[in-house]
């Protein structure tokens, strides 16, 4: 098992070079780059290119690897009610999963609405992730579904519904292990899911206070979240996705490394 860490693990201020040096600088094996939607605005430019073909050399010299990109730009474009921008957005995603080397991209499956029947999210959803697999397919790449507080799929169950009713190859599962609390827990997520989870992302999240944490921080039990893990032979990468302390760029993805070590042995 290898560990990365998310470009969100660090403030917006600081330089993505400099967050991916103190990555490797820490131990981490990847790091997770993520567009914005200034990247939405240049796309396809040379200094675009230009700019993603930069982190790709520099991640090799650092020794890092860029395993998948995310991006938040999925709540800005609703996969469910702005399907075609939404798909731009995988789109965009893939070419720069080809620049970068990267196999995996993160998609947001969507955002519930009202004017949609329930039952029909899936369905719509579902439409628009068989287009999207066929682009992932198209550029070599893999698509994680990400299960995020969407007001949709929010039940392990409910995503292998929507995974069975897109039925590519190509998608499968972004696991936040952070993400599934108060509403369910994420060893039952591991259960279900197996070997439909492409990647990890892990954080913790205290019930009691309502945020999020680096992992031993709060109510997930990972000594479950480990044993459901070796059960589904689960070998992908593990990256972190942590809130940065407000006094310190770099102190919470060094204790996050250091959580890791503790709840994986390594």
């Amino acid at each position: 098992m290898k560990f990365g860490i998310n470009v969100w693990s660090y403030p917006k201020s600081l330089p993505l070079e400099e967050a991916m040096t103190h990555a490797a600088s820490t131990g981490y094996d990847a790091f997770e780059v993520a567009l914005t939607s200034e990247d939405w605005e240049h796309w396809g430019s040379p200094g675009w290119i230009k700019k993603w073909e930069a982190v790709k050399e520099r991640s090799k010299e650092l020794g890092i690897s860029i395993p998948s990109i995310a991006t938040g730009l999925f709540w800005q474009f609703n996969l469910l009610t702005q399907p075609q921008d939404a798909l731009k957005v995988v789109r965009m995603e893939c070419e720069a999963a080809e620049l970068l080397g990267a196999k995996l991209i993160l998609v947001v499956p969507g955002v519930g609405v009202p004017e949609l029947p329930y039952r029909e999210h899936i369905k719509q959803a579902a439409m628009v992730l068989k287009e999207a697999g066929k682009l992932a397919a198209a550029h070599g790449v893999f698509i994680g579904l990400e299960n995020v507080w969407n007001r949709v799929f929010a039940g392990p169950l409910e995503f292998e519904m929507l995974l069975d009713e897109v039925g590519h190859e190509r998608v499968g599962a972004y696991l936040d292990v952070g993400n599934v609390l108060p509403h369910s827990l994420p060893e039952h997520w591991i259960e279900v899911l197996d070997k439909r989870i492409f990647q990890i992302h892990v954080k913790d999240y205290s019930v009691a206070k309502g945020i999020f944490g680096i992992p031993l921080s709060g109510d997930i039990n990972w000594s479950n979240v480990r044993r459901a893990l070796a059960k589904a032979n689960y070998n992908g990468y593990v990256v972190c996705e942590v809130p940065p302390y407000p006094g310190d760029a770099y102190q919470a993805a060094e204790d996050t490394r250091n959580a890791l070590r503790k709840v994986f042995g390594q």
